[in-house]
């Protein structure tokens, strides 16, 4: 009897023994299993960290563009004493620029020359200056009434001459615009087979200024009847 009850408490010791290792195995795992959780915790908690203290890079801010310095737009009554002509570019030949004085000039040689209405006010160059076209009739002294357009810049708020476009002998200029960089000018003329006293057409002409000269792009006649 005892013969076979210590082979079975021998083989009881050693089922225990190993129940309590695999056990303890159990336990080691589940503690690694949580240590690795909080590890994992741990990193994630460091780098929202890093993220938020970081200082952010502000916004670089666009550049202001310049800004254009508004010119005064010139004026008909500036015009009124005026120079005609400049050490570059001569009104008639003229040596010297001509003085204005209640928009008129006499010469010793008895030349008047006259500003005449309407004139126009308006962009030339496309520099946002308004600038001046003025018809000027020039008289000799004989039966001659030569009309021209003269044109001044805008500087500084100032009219300086830049040049003079002949329209012609006895034809009065009725009307003159500024738009769009362009000079409409409305006057009256003749065929080139009429006698100088008649005028019979109404012309429309259109000029642009190109460098220091005013050019003539385009016209159309209409009839006309005094």
């Amino acid at each position: 009897m005892r013969k076979t009850l210590l082979p079975l408490l021998a083989l009881a010791l050693v089922t225990g023994l190993a129940c309590g290792s695999g056990s303890g195995g159990k336990k080691s795992s589940s503690s690694g299993k949580s240590s690795s959780d909080r590890g994992t915790s741990s990193r994630g908690t460091d780098s929202d960290d890093s993220a938020n203290t970081g200082d952010p890079t502000p916004a670089a801010k666009p550049s202001a563009s310049p800004t254009r310095k508004k010119v005064a737009a010139l004026t008909c009554k500036q015009l009124e004493t005026a120079q005609l002509g400049s050490p570059t570019s001569r009104y008639n030949g003229y040596p010297d620029p001509i003085p204005l004085l209640d928009g008129m000039w006499s010469g010793e040689d008895g030349v008047v020359v006259a500003l005449q209405s309407p004139c126009a006010i308006g962009d030339l160059t496309g520099d946002g200056a308004a600038d001046a076209v003025v018809p000027v009739m020039m008289d000799g002294g004989g039966t001659g009434k030569f009309w021209q357009l003269v044109v001044f810049r805008n500087v500084s708020g100032r009219p300086s001459y830049v040049t003079v476009t002949e329209i012609g002998d006895r034809t009065p200029v009725e009307n003159v615009s500024i738009s769009s960089q362009q000079v409409r000018v409305v006057y009256l003329t003749r065929p080139d087979d009429a006698a100088m006293a008649e005028v019979a057409i109404r012309r429309t002409a259109i000029y642009r200024l190109s460098g220091s000269t005013l050019r003539e792009v385009s016209h159309t006649d209409a009839p006309y009847r005094p």
